[in-house]
């Protein structure tokens, strides 16, 4: 069972009670994503995460990780769009103080001067990873080109960006948007909803403050474009709009993209890899926010082979429009309904899906709940939505080396 609850600061809390797991996992979203970066201070989301944990006013950096060590606490952070995420799982019977120490990253950080430049090393690594893994770099310039300003931002931050960044810039961010009303506290495992509550009222009851406004949206750039570089291969992604999160439409495009290229019978892999060898991988991902929605297809080839593979993805794209069959949707419900049974097995997994649901639409499913969303969508209603698929005209981006692909260059 789900307990949901909205404390007198605004912090909403979300429990799971699962009476036979040993572990219990924390997911604590708070509203300071790289969507409130500017081109000034992109980045700062990625450095502001990396400080949050480099010390409190109460613990120093190495006593600070000491108690996380000391609380068997598994414990990590990640940078979204509207929220940064951070995550940790220990015994049932630590849950206490796991939330104590969350909560003090990001209730009391001390920012220390002497960690600011260590910390932005560590970003600026990062970011620089990216030039030697361009399958995972063509992803971040098709969410440049596709998504509506200010959701375009990668969470990395760009050189110039990170560069100038100051321990005033994180206290800004800090003071805006580090707040309880608008973040969120998922619990799930062997805990109690009531003493979970109780937990939570006392150790956030000092924390204050709403987060300011957010950036105003801007449409996106969108169209076609080669990222010339020296590569023996072409990475190609491309993008078009789906239902944002929330619609009711959301679980047909789930099972439309997954016929198309989210398992291994999909659309895509058996007739562009196994029966045309026009790549090695390829496959299709959907991803909602309740801003927007989107399809991602990712693929790598040859240059020779590119110009074929692109236009074979786009033949297939339309060609399910018209002719999707039974059988391929029951595969791909199969396959949704096992993923989602599966990650039920893991407090984590559940607890990052109640953070995800209490922010995209503000309820939780439960995995039951979610799982009969799947298995109770008609065959009919997916073919319909399958429709739309005919007129999409895809933002597409691609690296590799000049002339792979008729399209303007950067």
């Amino acid at each position: 069972m789900i307990a949901t609850h909205t404390l007198q600061n605004g912090l909403q809390l979300a429990v799971e009670q699962v009476d036979a797991a040993a572990s219990a996992s924390i997911h604590l979203l708070v509203p300071a994503g790289s969507m409130r970066d500017t081109d000034a201070t992109d980045g700062i989301a990625a450095l502001f995460l990396e400080m949050l944990f480099r010390g409190t006013n109460s613990l120093k950096n190495k006593e600070l990780t000491h108690a996380f060590d000391c609380a068997g606490m598994q414990r990590n952070g990640s940078v979204g769009a509207r929220f940064l995420h951070l995550t940790a799982t220990t015994t049932a019977d630590g849950v206490e103080q796991a939330i104590r120490l969350l909560l003090s990253v990001v209730m009391e950080p001390s920012f220390p001067d002497s960690q600011l430049e260590a910390s932005r090393e560590g970003c600026l690594q990062s970011l620089a990873h990216l030039a030697d893994d361009p399958a995972e770099e063509v992803g971040f310039f098709l969410r440049n080109r596709h998504l509506s300003r200010p959701f375009h931002r990668s969470g990395l931050g760009t050189l110039d960006g990170l560069t100038g960044i100051t321990t005033d810039d994180l206290k800004t961010r800090l003071a805006e948007c580090v707040v309880p009303e608008g973040s969120i506290l998922s619990v799930v495992g062997g805990i109690d909803a009531g003493e979970c509550l109780d937990i939570v009222g006392r150790l956030s009851g000092t924390w204050a403050g709403s987060a300011a406004p957010a950036p105003t949206s801007k449409p996106a750039p969108l169209g076609r474009r080669l990222i010339e570089r020296p590569t023996s291969q072409v990475h190609l992604s491309m993008a078009w709009d789906a239902p944002p999160a929330g619609d009711k439409a959301a679980v047909l495009e789930r099972l439309v993209c997954g016929s198309l290229g989210g398992t291994t019978s999909g659309r895509l892999f058996t007739e562009v890899r196994q029966r045309r060898s026009l790549c090695y991988s390829i496959g299709t991902r959907y991803i909602r926010s309740p801003e927007q929605g989107w399809v991602s297809l990712h693929a790598g080839t040859t240059p020779e082979h590119a110009e074929e593979l692109v236009q074979t993805c786009l033949d297939e794209i339309v060609r399910i429009a018209s002719d999707l069959s039974r059988d391929e949707i029951e595969r791909t419900r199969r396959s949704i309904v096992s993923s989602i049974i599966l990650q039920g097995e893991s407090t984590r997994a559940r607890a990052a899906r109640l953070a995800v649901d209490l922010a995209h639409t503000g309820s939780c499913r439960s995995l039951q709940m979610r799982v009969a969303e799947v298995e109770e969508a008609s065959t009919e209603a997916v073919q319909g939505h399958a429709c739309r698929y005919a007129d999409l005209d895809p933002t597409i981006v691609a690296i590799g080396p000049a002339g792979s692909l008729p399209y303007q260059s950067e």
